[in-house]
């Protein structure tokens, strides 16, 4: 079976820049503005693009936003917390207010409705940025089976832990409820991730592997990500760039059915 390959077009000159730029350029088949290169898909030719992404356009622009280096377009905290109110709040007429002193150690919303408070809500926005990383030879649109520790798991399971103290600094008694909204900015992860974290992959013989469980027996992180999830009322998985969200019930949460009355979903899974 061939290596698959995709399209490029050089869209810029490297006329006073440096000879490199010129000479990744002709490595990759092209040369002149206007010229279109069929490249193999490995991460050899994705380094190379990096170096020229000024210079060039891959066609299809899908491809590059699954491969885009990380670090270029981090989240901005204020445009995501702005996405929150904009999608999911002020359609529901809620109102998210600033929690005032360090966010680090409490949540970053009280949810209102009617002058109420309803709700307090964490937000969190993973990036790729070595956390989330995923393999370099993996392909668009293929399925693997990891045998290795997964760093989006376990990036998820440490955002799990902080925000159970986070809720606890502000809402001991669990007199309302607790929401987790994470603003997902990483390439190639989503919801089944999180699903993941907290209730593992079902096995074909009927059982779960966890991944969050390093060997036979060491169940002290898996543990404590469940202890943790057990202030957590409600999940919510954002896309920005798509603008969409999806909802996570965990069973059996002491305000399951409170959270998803504020943003007008079902308990039901």
């Amino acid at each position: 079976m061939g290596v698959e390959t995709f399209k490029i077009v050089q869209t810029g000159s490297p006329v006073r820049r440096h000879h490199k730029q010129r000479e990744t350029l002709i490595g990759l088949g092209l040369g002149r503005i206007g010229r279109i290169a069929e490249v193999p898909n490995t991460r050899a030719t994705w380094g190379m693009i990096a170096k020229v992404r000024h210079l060039i356009r891959v066609i299809d622009e899908n491809l590059f936003e699954e491969h885009r280096m990380p670090g270029r377009h981090l989240n901005d905290e204020a445009a995501d917390k702005q996405l929150l109110r904009n999608l999911i709040f002020e359609p529901r007429r809620i109102r998210a207010e600033d929690i005032p002193g360090d966010q680090d150690k409490t949540p970053d919303f009280k949810l209102l409705k009617d002058g109420a408070l309803r709700a307090y809500c964490e937000m969190k926005a993973p990036t790729d940025g070595g956390i989330f990383d995923i393999p370099d030879d993996l392909k668009p649109g293929e399925i693997r089976a990891e045998v290795r520790k997964d760093p989006a798991i376990f990036n998820l399971a440490r955002h799990i832990a902080k925000t159970a103290k986070q809720f606890e600094a502000a809402n001991p008694d669990r007199a309302h409820p607790n929401i987790l909204v994470i603003v997902n900015h990483a390439r190639r992860k989503g919801p089944a991730d999180l699903r993941m974290a907290l209730e593992g992959i079902r096995a074909p013989d009927g059982g779960r592997f966890f991944p969050l469980v390093n060997d036979v027996d060491k169940w002290e992180v898996q543990k404590g990500v469940w202890e943790a999830a057990r202030s957590i009322d409600l999940y919510v998985w954002v896309d920005p760039k798509k603008r969409t969200w999806q909802a996570f019930r965990p069973a059996g949460a002491k305000r399951l059915a409170e959270a998803c009355d504020l943003l007008g979903l079902t308990p039901a899974q």
